[in-house]
């Protein structure tokens, strides 16, 4: 609703500072895709950020206190401190936003269903339609072994690059 080409509040707030064709959001192919993720961010920021939180909360102080008694600037103290202690949460997050993207069902059947055309349309998308929709079950689990598989290997090759960067 949000985001309605028509009487959205967005749009609406675009006009008013002087946007004269705001874009159709979810109307647009070229605006549907990029709709879906801006409302994707939005929806699972605050649960990242829960979770940086609580990595932050794991950093010891004493590294500060050492690299502040060392003479590091704030700048210095977040990029050979902070993330550094992050490095753990950050790979989980990572991971995780990455499994979900591959995921992503609810936001693009509520937002767009796939559409327009096919613009939006995703791999769990493709196997509600063809699967539940069209009754082709042996092409759906085609489709999802494929994504299983496509999750395996992203997560194997973050899990490859983390072990290396502990290195």
């Amino acid at each position: 609703m949000l985001l309605s080409p028509e009487s959205g509040p967005v749009n609406q707030f675009l006009t008013f500072v002087g946007i004269d064709h705001p874009p159709g959001w979810t109307s647009s192919q070229d605006w549907a895709m990029p709709a879906l993720i801006i409302t994707s961010v939005w929806r699972d920021m605050g649960y990242y950020m829960v979770l940086f939180l609580a990595g932050l909360q794991t950093v010891p102080a004493e590294l500060y206190e050492a690299a502040r008694m060392d003479g590091a600037g704030p700048w210095q103290r977040f990029w050979h401190v902070t993330l550094p202690g992050l490095r753990p949460t950050t790979f989980f997050v990572t991971v995780m936003i990455t499994v979900s993207s591959f995921k992503v069902f609810d936001l693009v059947q509520v937002m767009t269903e796939g559409g327009p055309g096919r613009s939006t349309l995703v791999l769990s998308q493709l196997i509600f339609r063809e699967g539940i929709t069209q009754g082709r079950f042996g092409y759906a689990s085609a489709v999802s072994l494929a994504l299983f598989l496509i999750c395996l290997v992203i997560t194997v090759i973050q899990f490859q690059m983390q072990r290396r960067s502990e290195r």
